[in-house]
């Protein structure tokens, strides 16, 4: 029914977004069908599209998080709301990046998500995909313009998590390099 799309970091890395959205585009298959989007929302539980689970989640979000992206295509061509969030403040950009789809990343930020967006913990994706090292996810959505200089509430900023991050990477692999 969905496909995944995927787009190779080298893609991302030599030619950026917009090259990344024509690819994306190209090996897209087919958006499913009002029948099949209907099967899919039955399937994850959610009795429509502007349905929410227990945690406030969205059919977008859960589409999102899997990289199903036809699915997300055809949530989004449907009406779902881009911009709703679950309830500790996450969109579907958000679980986008958890996944690290790029094609579903793109596809958010094209549909007019914020990609600054703070969660209710004063996180945004940015910031998530720095503290996560998710070096592809955290190029792509600087390329797309996220703001590296926003400050989480305990004063760190995508750069100071990307440093943590590379820090306790660094320490690990000293541990490896002595056992």
């Amino acid at each position: 029914m969905s496909a995944r799309l995927s787009v190779p970091s080298t893609e991302l890395a030599l030619h950026g977004p917009s090259k990344a959205r024509a690819e994306a585009a190209n090996t897209a298959t087919r958006i499913p069908t009002h029948v099949e989007l209907g099967a899919w929302l039955l399937q994850q539980d959610f009795p429509g599209i502007a349905a929410r689970s227990l945690n406030g989640e969205t059919p977008l979000m859960r589409a999102a998080w899997h990289g199903e992206d036809a699915v997300v295509e055809a949530l989004l061509a449907d009406g779902a709301e881009p911009e709703a969030v679950n309830d500790e403040g996450n969109n579907a950009l958000w679980f986008a990046c958890l996944h690290g789809a790029p094609a579903t990343i793109l596809r958010l930020a094209d549909a007019g998500v914020l990609l600054d967006h703070a969660n209710d913990d004063g996180i945004t994706c940015l910031m998530q995909a720095a503290a996560s090292g998710r070096v592809e996810v955290l190029e792509l959505l600087m390329a797309l313009g996220a703001t590296p200089g926003l400050s989480a509430p305990d004063g760190r900023s995508a750069f100071d998590m990307a440093a943590d991050r590379g820090r306790d990477l660094l320490r690990a692999a000293r541990r490896l390099g002595h056992g």
